[in-house]
């Protein structure tokens, strides 16, 4: 049966609309030197993660792999129409995090035309009915993603997390979120699948997708000297050992509250209390031969 391959970039990035026309001139070469009667679908995003996900899902049924060409919301999207299915999910990193694409070592954007490549069986998170490819928060990651306007992602890249977290840390306390947990408040709550969040900062070390058990970081509510000093800790990747967070790593957790929106992935998606959980085998990703993860 011959090959397709589908190609889904992010439409609002001039280097991911550059990326999908080189990735489908080497799949249609590939298949052409292969004598595979193969097919490539490309596939541009649109406003409406609704409309991209089952235009996707569509596409994807007859699919051998899906390459998603963008960040880490673009592929959020394609990890949820691929689970469960023998589609192999492909990332070319294209975006201001790229934290599923840091974590598999993924940073040159021809890696997939150029290196031996295997297939990783890996677990996803779920919150409530959601899939998410590394956490889910609410809080200090919502309040940063508001501090991130469209035009500073698009104008310092990958260090609108960095001026982000410095107009959090020196902003007004009035603009923060409080989050209620048992008999305290909390400046934001996350439960992280893979290693990083926000750019890379290294709040679940030790993660292993294969296993996929959960990190949960508090941040309780603390003076803006303590926040920094917690942070550098964990940028050092000493967040276990950071006495102001409370760190703990289980299969179930539940976050939120009534009041605040609960992120996934950098995509608001609740308003309430949500039970976080893993799906273990869920996806397969491609990686490049010998990629330790």
């Amino acid at each position: 049966m011959p090959d397709t391959v589908v190609i889904y970039f992010n439409a609002l990035s001039s280097r991911a609309r550059r990326f999908a026309r080189h990735y489908e001139a080497y799949f249609e070469a590939y298949f052409v030197r292969q004598q595979n009667a193969g097919s490539v679908v490309v596939l541009p995003s649109s406003a409406s993660r609704h409309h991209d996900i089952e235009l996707l899902r569509e596409a994807c049924q007859t699919a051998n792999e899906c390459v998603v060409i963008g960040g880490d919301g673009s592929v959020n999207i394609v990890a949820n129409v691929v689970v469960k299915t023998p589609v192999k999910l492909t990332v070319i990193p294209v975006g201001t995090g790229n934290d599923f694409a840091r974590d598999h070592g993924l940073r040159n954007w021809r890696w997939r035309m150029r290196t031996p490549i295997t297939t990783s069986i890996e677990c996803l998170g779920v919150a409530n009915t959601c899939y998410f490819v590394n956490h889910v928060g609410t809080g200090l990651s919502v309040d940063l993603m508001h501090l991130q306007p469209a035009w500073l992602k698009q104008s310092a890249g990958r260090l609108s997390y960095s001026i982000a977290l410095l107009r959090y840390l020196f902003g007004s306390f009035n603009h923060r979120s409080r989050v209620h947990h048992e008999q305290h408040w909390d400046d934001g709550q996350i439960v992280a699948l893979g290693r990083y969040i926000g750019g890379g900062i290294p709040v679940h070390p030790n993660a292993n997708r294969s296993t996929g058990i959960l990190a949960r970081i508090g941040i309780p509510q603390m003076g803006r000297w303590q926040q920094l000093k917690a942070l550098l800790r964990v940028v050092q990747n000493k967040v276990e050992q950071t006495p102001a967070l409370e760190f703990s790593t289980a299969n179930k957790f539940s976050i939120g509250d009534s009041e605040h929106p609960v992120e996934l992935d950098g995509d608001i998606h609740f308003q309430d209390p949500v039970s976080v959980s893993v799906l273990t085998e869920a996806i397969y990703v491609t990686v490049p031969a010998g990629q330790r993860l």
